[in-house]
């Protein structure tokens, strides 16, 4: 009967420790991950209420037209990481657009895949040819790329060396909602709003059976968390402190 109990015991604490990863893990990405990875961008400072508000997977068609239009109704400005692959869903003057706005585009390679499988020859040529597609959809505003999100979210040491070698940052998050598991609003609103704090970059998604999601998301927390004091900036105001 003791080892049993010992068991359940051990069994109640694991458990408890996932929820609170799962739940909470902001904590986790901001005092362990991040210090493990320097190179890799988690969060900004925590000096300023600054929240950097982060969309992969995009464009998704006429939903990300939609996240523009939101986007400028609640003067929010975000780092949209676009899939070079994914550029056609939209019209031709989405990236353009974006930028004219205010927003900042992020490298998230050409297709929505782990970029970690890629040989180091293949992440080179698509990180190219990604870049130049991106640079060719933002005409004739001018793109500065140096921010990368790999797929899957996934890195590895022979990755990081390129991207240095480039001049890109990896740049992954410290607020992801578990948007592309379709919870509830109820949950995305709630889980935002516990796990937000100074520094924050937030993740969500535009694709196209996520995009709903994340429109009704930042209509529910943006108010709030502009309650609670925050700003919202683009990842590289984030990071300048400015």
């Amino acid at each position: 009967m003791p080892s049993l109990l010992l068991w359940l015991l051990v069994a109640l604490a694991l458990t408890l420790a996932l929820l609170v990863v799962a739940l909470m893990p902001s904590w986790l990405i901001r005092w362990l991950l991040a210090p493990l990875f320097p190179p890799v961008l988690f969060h900004g400072p925590g000096d300023w209420r600054w929240i950097a508000i982060t969309v992969d997977d995009g464009p998704s068609g006429h939903g990300s037209d939609a996240l523009l239009d939101l986007l400028r109704d609640l003067r929010v400005p975000a780092t949209l990481f676009l899939i070079g692959g994914h550029l056609n869903r939209a019209g031709p003057g989405f990236v353009a657009r974006a930028l004219a706005d205010g927003h900042q585009i992020g490298h998230h390679m050409a297709e929505d895949s782990v970029s970690a499988r890629l040989t180091p020859e293949q992440f080179r040529e698509q990180l190219h040819s990604t870049a130049a597609a991106l640079e060719r959809a933002a005409a004739p505003q001018p793109l500065a790329l140096h921010w990368f999100r790999p797929g899957g979210g996934w890195f590895h040491p022979a990755m990081l060396r390129t991207l240095q070698a480039t001049g890109y940052r990896l740049a992954l998050g410290s607020v992801f909602p578990w948007d592309t598991f379709h919870p509830p609003l109820a949950f995305l609103r709630w889980f935002v709003l516990r796990n937000a704090h100074p520094g924050a970059i937030l993740v969500l998604h535009d694709r196209p059976d996520t995009i709903d999601a994340t429109l009704a998301t930042l209509r529910a927390v943006v108010p709030e968390l502009r309650r609670r004091a925050y700003s919202f900036v683009t990842l590289d105001s984030l990071v300048r402190g400015r």
